[in-house]
């Protein structure tokens, strides 16, 4: 190209994905590997720290085409249906897509979410004949997420409450209590990184904490030291502390299994706020652990794993619409990491993540491999699997979850 000519505009996920790297030609995309087999062919690496300039990619992912690509792209920026219509079209016309049973599933997936039985079982057909396989099944339960059958084993959430405690941490709460509610789910409430409270915020984690116990949920709280002595100390202003901070250090020490002391801040929030105190009624206390997975997992060319999760594991666990930097989840990863060799997070919840929190995704995986530590991604839906694919995840942190 000469000297001052215009860039190329870009007109695929793949030169979206070149352009932020500062290159005006896109390298060839790898044809998919036989199906069954576990392969990778390469590297694919992409930074978008401030302090590097430019961004290495190499092209492994099996299965991606460019119809995945560009379908991925579209849904992370809440495109569904333009990304569901290029998916039909190019399953029936482009060899390339056609030979994809990764972007045959991202369609399923995208036809679960619109409630579409009809033109699920329709392309399900299709599916048997282009694969002599068995399509996925159709989710009865919800009509939104395609399902993968497996055993039903028991895995844990992790979550990590971060900053002051404030009406704010309401959404931050809300998670816990989807991590709570989650169907034989063992939950972690991490509060070492509580750096204060005032009484709203107080009182949004002591009614969480109180829903649990009423609900014999399995919850653990881990370092919670520090926002107990603070509480210890603001208490001693009785009714002045504030009616949350009397119940978040009843809250606790229920939970801590502490019944004598319990029981003296109980009398004391009587005589305090003149009404009957909570009564003693300790939390479930949670079943043994089971050893952590293994840091090491493949896939195959359809975005299938080859390996499940095993019951009990503990795991960071997100849900909704990822978008942006998505600094807490990123942090939560961060700090998970400091105590565990694997790091497994739970994207089985997650609604969709667009391309910016993708790059801070593969940032926080390279960070913390680059300690000698291992990241899994669990239950990642298709198309947002193709995404990650696409930005440069290797297909090795993808595991299946079987729970």
């Amino acid at each position: 190209m000469a000297s001052g000519a215009a860039p190329r505009v870009p007109v695929s996920a793949r030169d979206i994905a070149v352009q932020a790297q500062g290159r005006r030609t896109a390298p060839e995309r790898p044809h998919a590997e036989p199906a069954g087999e576990i392969s990778v062919t390469g590297a694919s690496l992409i930074d978008f720290s401030p302090v590097r300039t430019t961004i290495e990619v190499g092209q492994t992912n099996p299965g991606l085409c460019a119809v995945l690509e560009n379908a991925a792209l579209l849904y992370a920026g809440g495109q569904t249906k333009p990304a569901r219509d290029m998916l039909e079209q190019g399953v029936k016309n482009d060899p390339e897509t056609r030979a994809s049973p990764l972007a045959w599933l991202a369609l399923f997936d995208l036809q679960q979410r619109a409630n579409d039985r009809a033109a699920f079982d329709q392309f399900a057909l299709q599916y048997v004949v282009q694969f002599e396989r068995s399509p996925p099944s159709w989710d009865e339960s919800t009509g939104t997420r395609m399902v993968v059958v497996g055993p039903k084993n028991t895995a844990a959430g992790y979550a990590m409450l971060t900053g002051k405690l404030t009406a704010a941490t309401a959404p931050q709460i809300e998670s816990l209590r989807r991590t709570m509610a989650k169907h034989g789910v063992q939950a972690k409430l991490d509060l070492a990184a509580v750096a204060g409270f005032d009484d709203a915020g107080a009182q949004l984690l002591a009614s969480a904490l109180a829903e649990a116990r009423k609900h014999r949920y399995v919850l653990t709280l881990q370092r919670s030291e520090k926002i107990r002595a603070a509480l210890e100390i603001l208490i001693r202003r009785g009714r002045d502390a504030g009616e949350g901070a009397w119940q978040l250090v009843l809250e606790l020490l229920q939970f801590e299994g502490k019944q004598e002391p319990f029981e003296e801040r109980a009398i004391e929030y009587a005589i305090a706020f003149e009404q009957s105190p909570p009564s003693w009624e300790p939390p479930v206390i949670p079943a043994a652990e089971t050893p952590a997975m293994d840091a090491v997992a493949g896939a195959v060319d359809d975005g299938h794993v080859d390996r499940s999760v095993q019951a009990g594991v503990e795991m960071v666990v997100w849900n909704g619409v990822l978008s942006g930097s998505c600094t807490p989840q990123m942090a939560l990863v961060t700090e998970y990491s400091y105590s565990h060799a694997v790091v497994p997070i739970d994207l089985s919840a997650v609604e969709r993540i667009d391309f910016v929190c993708a790059g801070s995704l593969l940032n926080v995986i390279n960070r913390v491999e680059s300690q000698r530590k291992a990241v899994q991604i669990v239950g990642a839906s298709p198309i947002i699997r193709a995404l990650l694919l696409l930005i440069g995840i290797s297909p090795r942190h993808f595991l299946k979850k079987s729970f």
